[in-house]
């Protein structure tokens, strides 16, 4: 992946500042070992593309570190414990100053090439890094597809779903009839996904499809995402 990096030093510097979120996160040079871990579980969990940063040789309270740090060795460091990770991760190290003193910015992009490994898989929740579950790793390594990652941004929100005509109708023949819906994206797994159909006047009805069967466009009325079932 090529990074495009958009971050000034003034940007990093405000990051730096900030409290702790899923895309931020500090460490003094003595926290080696998280190094590795931490930048696995921002490649694995922010979007893909948006960067997140690893800020080294900062305190939690966002000031740099005194004495100061050889970042030079930091940076050498840093590039040995990211050789060990699988697949490789793009990343940007940037220095930046304040007050006469330096600590580095390392910029990692959510990853298409998701999930890396690292020994264990780590994902983010809100400020923490945390060992991926069965369920998330099976969600990061059906992101490889990338219609799987357009679907799962779409989870748990509307999409407009269209079943061809002429299908088997081994299911709900008025179903079928009505053809366009309107419908909730439940969940969505390497394989399937299911869909929340809301009928008026009458109870909701779920109807799981094969990935294979799917096509996605754009719903340009509605401004959300269209699914078309082949058959």
């Amino acid at each position: 992946m090529q990074i495009t990096v958009d971050f000034t030093e003034a940007d990093l510097l405000a990051r730096m500042r900030n409290f702790e979120d899923h895309l931020v996160e500090r460490k003094v040079s003595k926290d080696e070992k998280d190094w590795k871990k931490t930048v696995v579980a921002f490649a694995n969990s922010a979007p893909v593309g948006l960067p997140a940063v690893l800020y080294i040789g900062v305190r939690d309270n966002g000031e740099i570190e005194t004495p100061q740090p050889n970042l030079d060795e930091i940076q050498r460091r840093f590039n040995l414990r990211m050789q060990r990770v699988f697949p490789r991760i793009s990343y940007v190290p940037k220095i930046v100053s304040e007050n006469g003193q330096q600590a580095l910015a390392v910029i990692i992009p959510g990853s298409d090439l998701r999930p890396h490994f690292a020994g264990l898989s780590y994902v983010r929740r809100g400020s923490e890094t945390l060992e991926a579950s069965e369920e998330q790793f099976a969600k990061l390594l059906a992101q490889r597809q990338s219609k799987v990652r357009k679907l799962l941004e779409w989870e748990s929100k509307e999409v407009t779903v269209f079943w061809r005509a002429g299908r088997n109708e081994s299911r709900v023949d008025m179903f079928y009839r009505l053809r366009v819906e309107q419908a909730t994206l439940v969940s969505v797994s390497a394989d399937w996904a299911t869909f929340r159909v809301h009928f008026e006047n009458e109870n909701d009805a779920d109807f799981t499809e094969p990935i294979s069967k799917l096509v996605l466009s754009w719903d340009d009325g509605l401004a959300q995402l269209r699914v078309e079932v082949s058959d």
